[in-house]
C-alpha cells in the first residue's frame, strides 16, 4: 500500500484501519471511500462495493475522522471547506456533506459533518496519446461527468507534452500534480506547477513569469477563467483544461459555453465516459453543427 493511502486509512481510526488492511483491498482499483454518520464505511471500485465495514460510524467518530483528515487544523482548510471539499496528500479529494454556515450571501464553512466522499485519483500512463497530436490545432478541452478521468487525462497529457514543450500546470485544487512540500505526487513530466493558485490568477502569473507554451488547468469555467485564458492565448500559449458535462448536448447548456466556444481558446473537445474512455473527439465546427 502506498504511503499516502496508509496515512489516509489511519485517519479513519485504528479499528477501521486494521479491518481494511486485513481485507487486502486493492487500492489500485479503488475509486471512492464513502463514510456517512450512523452508517458503515464502504469502499468502491467504480460503482461496485469492494469493502464494507462491520459496524456503523457514529457522528462523533465521523467528526474525529474529518479533523484527522485536516491534520487537526480545520481552520487551515477554511477556504477549501467553504467550497465543499478538502484536498488530501496524493491529490485525494474529500467531498464534505453537512450544514452550511453563511456570512451574508457567502458560504463561510460547513458544520455538523454528516458524510465524507473520498475520491482516490490514479495514474493511467499513455491515456493521452490519442489527443496529443491535436495540440497542433490549438487548445484542448476534456469534457465528461464526474469520475470520468478528466484529471487523469490532463495529468498524463502533462507528462507527454512536457517532453517537447514548456508546460505549466495551474493546480487550483491540488489534484493534477498533488504537490506535497514542493514535490509532485504524480508523474507530470517536466511541467512546472503553481499549486493552490486560483486558475484566473495562476494563468496570468504563469504567462508573465514561466514562459509556458502550454498551460494545463482543471475544471475550467467562469468569467475570470475565460478572461485569463484569452490573455494566455493572445500571448501565444495553448490551454488544456477540463469541464463537467455528460455529452455534447449537456455541454451546450452550460451558461459559459457559447463564449468559451467562440473565444477560440479550444479547438478540440475530448469527450470521456465513466469508464475512463475517450469516446469522441470533435473540433469546434462539429460542436456547433
Amino acid at each position: 500500500m502506498e504511503k499516502h493511502f496508509e496515512k489516509l486509512l489511519l485517519c479513519l481510526g485504528k479499528e477501521a484501519y486494521d479491518e481494511i488492511s486485513a481485507s487486502k483491498t486493492d487500492f489500485n482499483n479503488v475509486s471512492e471511500i464513502r463514510i456517512s454518520a450512523n452508517d458503515k464505511i464502504r469502499i468502491f471500485s467504480k460503482k461496485e462495493i469492494v469493502f464494507e465495514g462491520k459496524k456503523a460510524v457514529s457522528a462523533p467518530e465521523l467528526n474525529n475522522i474529518f479533523a484527522a483528515l485536516c491534520e487537526f487544523s480545520v481552520h487551515a482548510y477554511k477556504k477549501e471547506i467553504s467550497e465543499g471539499f478538502i484536498t488530501y496528500e496524493g491529490g485525494i479529494r474529500i467531498g464534505i456533506c453537512g450544514t452550511a454556515v453563511y456570512s451574508g450571501e457567502k458560504i463561510e464553512g460547513i458544520k455538523d459533518i454528516s458524510a465524507l466522499v473520498i475520491r482516490i485519483p490514479h495514474e493511467i500512463r499513455d491515456i493521452s496519446n490519442e489527443i496529443v497530436p491535436y495540440l497542433d490545432k490549438g487548445g484542448i478541452l476534456a469534457v465528461g461527468p464526474p469520475c470520468s478521468g478528466k484529471t487523469t487525462l490532463l495529468r498524463d497529457f502533462s507528462r507527454k507534452t512536457s517532453e517537447k514543450y514548456f508546460v505549466a500546470i495551474v493546480d487550483e485544487r491540488r489534484e493534477i500534480a498533488a504537490m506535497n512540500r514542493g514535490t509532485p505526487g504524480f508523474d507530470i513530466g517536466k511541467a512546472m506547477v503553481l499549486s493552490g493558485f486560483e486558475k484566473s490568477e495562476g494563468m496570468k502569473m504563469a504567462v508573465r513569469s514561466l514562459s509556458p507554451e502550454i498551460i494545463i488547468c482543471d475544471e475550467f469555467g467562469g468569467e475570470k477563467d475565460l478572461e485569463s485564458a484569452m490573455f494566455a492565448m493572445k500571448s501565444g500559449v495553448k490551454i488544456a483544461a477540463s469541464i463537467h458535462a455528460a455529452d455534447i448536448s449537456d455541454l451546450k447548456t452550460k451558461p459559459m459555453f457559447r463564449r468559451i466556444a467562440e473565444s477560440g481558446i479550444f479547438n478540440t473537445f475530448v469527450f470521456l465516459n465513466r469508464n475512463f474512455e475517450i469516446y469522441k473527439i470533435a473540433d469546434i465546427k462539429e460542436i456547433f453543427s
